[in-house]
C-alpha cells in the first residue's frame, strides 16, 4: 500500500472551529429585522417595576395592611353574631328529594346537643346552643318553589337535604339551580335514610354519588353528613357555630330583616287606618328610614319609623339629618326626614319643549321613499334637480350656462354601468335566463355584423300571464321552505302592496354604524316612556348609591321594631307564608327605568323561549311580570341591536324591559309558570338602565334571478309591482354567498326589477333586502301568588 496516498486521506476533525463574528454597529435593517424576530423592544419610560422590586420595608407594610383588614372583618363579624345579645345565625333546610323530612332533620340536630326544642312543620323559630354559646334561627322550608327560594335569599347557611333511597326529582333540581343562580351562602349537604342501605359498602358508594352530584353545584363542597350518626350532627352544629357565612354579595350591599314576630296595630296614626309592625335583627347595611322597603310578592312601602326593641342592648350612631349625628342607648326612635323616597314610579308629568320630544316621524303618505339610514330616498326627477344643480355649481369660470351644455359628459352614470359590466368576466358577452324549473340557457355571443335573433329576445321583456306567475311563485316558495337560509325571512303575499305593510321599516346600509335618531317621535311610543328615569352616568349613580347606603341609618346587629305603612292584606296573607322578611331598597330602586339584563338559557330547560313571551324576572327579591326583548349582547358604536326571535341555547342574550332599576351585581331569575310548576328558564345579571338602547326588528325579503348578465341581474318575487320598487330602490341588497349590489331600474309591472352587483353572482344565489323597525321594551307588573 503507498504511503503517501495514506498520507493525503485523512477524515475531518470532529471538533470545528469556529471564527469569531465581526462586530459592527453598522448593520442593516434586514440584519436587525432578522435579529430582533419581530420582537419590540419597549424603552425605558414604559417598563414597569419587576413584582419583587420594592424593598422589604414595603412588602412588610403591605402585608400588615392585609392582615388588619382581615383581622377587622372577623372582629365585626364576632361582634355580629357572639354574646347573649348577638344576632342569631339563620339556617334555611331546605328538603331536593320528595321523601325527605326537613322538620326531622333539625330534631336529628337538636338531638345532637340534648336540646327538645318543639319543631314546627314548616316556619321559622330560634334556639340556643349553649355549648357553643350561639343561637341558630332554624327556616324549616316546605317544598314549595318560592318559599325555598325566599328562605336561601335571608340564610347564613344552607342545609340540602337528599335521600338514600330516592334520587333529586325534576323539582328538586329546578330549585337547587335557581338557589345557585341568585346567590347561596355557605351550604352543606346532608343524607337521611342511609341507615336503610343494607351494607357498609353500599353506604360508602352512596354516599360518594351523592358527594359528585352535589360538588357540580357547590365545587368546595367536602363530606355528606349522615343525619342519622349523633356525632356526625354534632359537627354539623359545631361547624355552624363556628364557622362565619361568606354571604351574599348583592344581599349584603342592602338592610334586611327576617321578621321574628309581626303584627298590625291599628291604632297608629296611618292614612291607610294602620302598619305593619315587623320585630327582627337588621343585618346586611345600615337601615334608613328614609328609603323605601319591599316585602316578596307584596310590592314597596314606605317606613313610618324605626323604634329599639325590648332588648335593644348596646349603643349605636345614626345620622338624622345631613351632617348631624346624634347618640342613642337603649330606646330610641328613628323617623323619616324630609328626604324620604316616594312611591311613584314615573317622574311627574309635565309638558316638554317641543324640540326635546326628538324628531317628528313623517306619516307613509308624506314620505318620498323608504327612510335609509335617518334619511328620506329622493325621487328619480328630484335627484335630476339635484344633479343638475350640482352641474351648476361645477361650471368652469368664464364660461355660460349655454355653453357648458356641450360639454360631453365622459364618465356619466349609465355610460359607466354599461362599461363596467362589459369589462366584467373577461368580456364574455354571454346571457343566463332562468325559468321556473332552473333551466339555464346560454345566449350566443354577438356578432360584429349586428345583433342576432337571441340577443333580440333577450333583451325584450314580456310579462308572464298571471296563471304562470302564479304558478311559478307557488313552485318557488315550495323550494324556500325546505331551506331557510335567513331566520328572519318573510314572505310577501302578491296582493299586498309593500310599501303599506312595511311603512315603519326602514333599510340601514350597516347595522353596527348607521345612525338612528334615539329621540325621535313614533305612535307607538309607550305612553309613559318620557317620564321613566333615564341616569347620565349609570355606573357613577351606582357607586354613589352603594357608598350612601353604608353611611346613614339604623346599623346592622340591632334588634328593631319597623312600623311599616301598608295596608292590612298584606299581614293577612302574610300569616300564612312559612317566612316574613323585607328588603330594604336603595335609592331610586323604586323608580322604573329601560332595564337591560344579561339572560342564559337553563340548560334542563328544552322548550322554545320566543321573545316577547310571557316571563316571571326576579331581580334580587323582587319578582315581576314581563314580556322581555331578546336581543343581541355586546357593544355597538351606534349603539343598534338586532331583535332576537328566540333565547337561542348556548348563547348569552340581553333582555330589555321597563322594570324598576336595580343597583350593584344582582343576579335575575327568568321563571315561567307551567303545569309542572314554576320552571327556571334562564338566569343572568342586571347590565345597566340605557334608554337609548335601540332594539331593531329586522325582516328579510328575498328574491330569485331570472336573467343573469355578469353582473346585472334580473330579480323577481321579492315585489310584485313597480310602485313597491321605486319605494325599497335606496335599500342596498345583499345575497347569500357574500354579494351586494343596489335596484337600478323597475321592469313591467309585475315587480321585475334590474339590480347590479359587485361581482357576477351564481345562478342558485339568493338576493336579499334586509328591513329594520324599531320595537319598544314593554311594561312590568309586580308578581304576586296566592298563599
Amino acid at each position: 500500500m503507498d504511503i503517501g496516498k495514506m498520507m493525503a486521506h485523512h477524515h475531518r476533525s470532529s471538533l470545528k472551529k469556529n471564527h469569531k463574528a465581526f462586530k459592527t454597529k453598522h448593520a442593516s435593517k434586514s440584519a436587525l429585522k432578522a435579529k430582533t424576530k419581530g420582537k419590540v423592544e419597549k424603552s425605558t419610560t414604559q417598563q414597569r417595576k419587576p413584582k419583587h422590586s420594592a424593598n422589604k420595608l414595603e412588602r412588610r407594610n403591605k402585608a400588615k395592611q392585609i392582615m388588619l383588614s382581615k383581622k377587622e372583618e372577623v372582629e365585626l363579624n364576632k361582634k355580629f353574631f357572639d354574646g347573649r345579645r348577638g344576632a342569631p345565625r339563620i339556617v334555611a333546610v331546605i328538603p331536593l328529594c320528595p321523601d325527605v323530612d326537613a322538620a326531622e332533620v333539625v330534631r336529628n340536630l337538636n338531638k345532637s346537643i340534648d336540646s327538645d326544642v318543639d319543631v314546627p312543620y314548616h316556619g321559622v323559630f330560634t334556639t340556643s346552643i349553649d355549648r357553643f354559646r350561639q343561637k341558630i334561627q332554624y327556616i324549616v322550608s316546605p317544598r314549595q318553589f318560592t318559599s325555598i327560594i325566599d328562605a336561601a335569599q335571608v340564610a347564613d347557611f344552607v342545609v340540602f337535604v337528599l335521600s338514600a333511597k330516592q334520587e333529586v326529582d325534576h323539582f328538586g333540581e329546578t330549585c337547587l339551580r335557581s338557589v345557585v343562580a341568585q346567590g347561596v351562602s355557605t351550604v352543606y349537604s346532608v343524607v337521611q335514610h342511609l341507615t336503610e342501605v343494607e351494607s357498609t359498602k353500599m353506604q360508602t358508594e352512596l354516599r360518594k354519588s351523592l358527594l359528585s352530584y352535589m360538588t357540580h353545584f357547590f365545587a368546595e363542597q367536602e363530606k355528606i353528613y349522615d343525619l342519622d350518626n349523633q356525632q356526625e350532627c354534632l359537627n354539623v352544629i359545631r361547624s355552624v357555630c363556628q364557622q362565619f357565612p361568606k354571604g351574599i354579595q348583592w344581599r349584603d350591599s342592602r338592610a334586611y330583616v327576617l321578621a321574628d314576630r309581626a303584627w298590625y296595630d291599628k291604632s297608629a296614626e296611618s292614612n291607610i287606618g294602620g302598619t305593619l309592625v315587623v320585630e327582627g335583627v337588621v343585618r346586611g347595611q345600615k337601615l334608613n328610614p328614609d328609603r323605601l322597603v319591599h316585602i316578596p310578592g307584596f310590592g314597596d312601602f314606605q317606613i313610618d319609623k324605626i323604634c329599639a326593641a325590648v332588648d335593644a342592648a348596646h349603643d349605636y350612631s345614626m345620622a338624622i339629618d345631613g351632617d348631624a349625628t346624634s347618640q342613642f342607648a337603649g330606646n330610641f326612635t328613628a323617623l323619616p326626614t324630609v328626604d324620604q323616597d316616594e312611591l311613584d314610579e314615573y317622574a311627574p308629568e309635565e309638558e316638554l319643549p317641543e324640540a326635546g320630544l326628538g324628531n317628528d316621524y313623517e306619516e307613509p303618505e308624506m314620505q318620498r321613499g323608504v327612510r335609509l339610514d335617518d334619511h328620506f330616498y329622493l325621487s328619480d326627477d328630484e335627484e335630476q334637480e339635484a344633479r343638475t344643480l350640482k352641474d351648476k355649481n361645477r361650471i368652469p369660470k368664464g364660461m355660460s350656462e349655454y355653453q357648458a351644455r356641450w360639454i360631453i359628459e365622459e364618465n356619466s352614470d349609465d355610460e359607466y354601468d354599461d362599461g363596467d359590466i362589459a369589462s366584467s368576466n373577461g368580456g364574455d358577452d354571454q346571457m343566463m335566463e332562468l325559468d321556473g324549473d332552473d333551466a339555464l340557457s346560454v345566449a350566443p355571443p354577438a356578432t360584429e355584423y349586428g345583433v342576432t335573433e337571441m340577443d333580440a329576445q333577450s333583451e325584450m321583456f314580456v310579462d308572464l300571464s298571471a296563471e304562470e306567475e302564479a304558478r311559478q311563485l307557488k313552485e318557488y316558495r315550495e323550494r324556500e321552505k325546505q331551506d331557510t337560509e335567513f331566520p328572519d325571512e318573510v314572505e310577501l303575499p302578491p296582493e299586498v302592496s309593500a310599501k303599506e305593510r312595511f311603512a315603519r321599516y326602514r333599510g340601514l346600509r350597516n347595522l353596527r354604524t348607521s345612525e338612528w335618531d334615539v329621540e325621535e317621535k313614533d305612535s307607538r311610543t309607550p305612553e309613559d316612556w318620557s317620564r321613566s328615569s333615564r341616569f347620565q352616568n349609570f355606573r357613577a349613580t351606582r357607586n354613589r348609591v352603594l357608598k350612601e347606603a353604608k353611611a346613614n341609618g339604623v346599623p346592622a346587629g340591632t334588634r328593631v321594631l319597623v312600623y311599616i305603612r301598608a295596608p292590612e292584606d298584606v299581614m293577612r296573607a302574610a300569616s300564612n307564608k312559612s317566612l316574613f322578611s323585607i328588603f330594604a331598597l336603595l335609592r331610586y330602586e323604586h323608580k322604573k327605568v329601560v332595564l337591560n339584563v344579561s339572560a342564559t338559557p337553563n340548560t334542563e330547560y328544552e322548550e322554545p323561549i320566543p321573545t316577547k313571551d310571557s316571563l316571571i324576572l326576579q331581580v334580587g327579591a323582587r319578582r315581576y311580570n314581563v314580556n322581555p326583548l331578546f336581543s343581541e349582547s355586546g357593544v355597538t358604536p351606534n349603539n343598534v341591536y338586532k331583535l332576537e326571535q328566540f333565547l337561542h341555547q348556548g348563547r348569552t342574550a340581553v333582555a330589555t324591559m321597563v322594570a324598576p332599576v336595580s343597583f350593584g351585581n344582582t343576579p335575575i331569575l327568568f321563571l315561567k309558570e307551567t303545569g309542572k310548576g314554576i320552571e327556571l328558564v334562564a338566569s343572568g345579571s342586571v347590565e345597566d338602565a340605557d334608554h337609548r338602547r335601540v332594539l331593531a326588528k329586522r325582516i328579510i325579503l328575498t328574491g330569485y334571478p331570472y336573467k343573469i348578465h355578469k353582473r346585472l341581474v334580473t330579480l323577481r318575487y321579492m315585489f310584485f309591482n313597480a310602485e313597491d320598487i321605486a319605494w325599497f330602490k335606496a335599500v342596498p341588497l345583499f345575497t347569500k354567498m357574500g354579494r351586494s349590489g343596489y335596484i337600478k331600474e323597475s321592469i313591467g309591472t309585475h315587480g321585475y326589477f334590474k339590480a347590479t352587483f359587485n361581482g357576477p353572482i351564481n345562478p342558485q344565489d339568493t338576493v336579499a333586502m334586509a328591513l329594520y323597525k324599531r320595537v319598544w321594551p314593554r311594561q312590568s307588573e309586580l308578581w304576586t301568588v296566592d298563599y
